[in-house]
């Protein structure tokens, strides 16, 4: 399920990758980040899903929809985050 790229009818292209570490919220702690059910095109925003800034999650998937934009897994239930919002921190395996 891992490293596999999905090529769509449309011609965009949706990767996931498994990666491990750490992504810390880099918005200051007054604001909270909304979560997203998953990083495709067609992912919805969870209204009543987020995380504080300056919170640290681990992470075990990148994902990037076909629009471009990338998200990173936070929760085992398939919550994800914008990439944008976070700094990436590798982990050792």
């Amino acid at each position: 399920m891992y490293n596999v790229t999905n090529i769509n009818f449309k011609g965009g292209i949706a990767m996931l990758e498994k990666v491990q570490g750490i992504v810390k919220v880099t918005q200051d702690d007054r604001y909270v980040v909304f979560l997203f059910d998953n990083y495709e095109v067609n992912r919805k925003m969870l209204q009543d899903k987020y995380v504080k800034g300056q919170t640290a999650w681990y992470t075990d998937a990148k994902g990037t929809g076909e629009d471009g934009k990338e998200f990173y897994r936070i929760a085992e239930d398939g919550e994800w985050i914008e990439a944008e919002y976070v700094e990436f921190i590798p982990t050792e395996g």
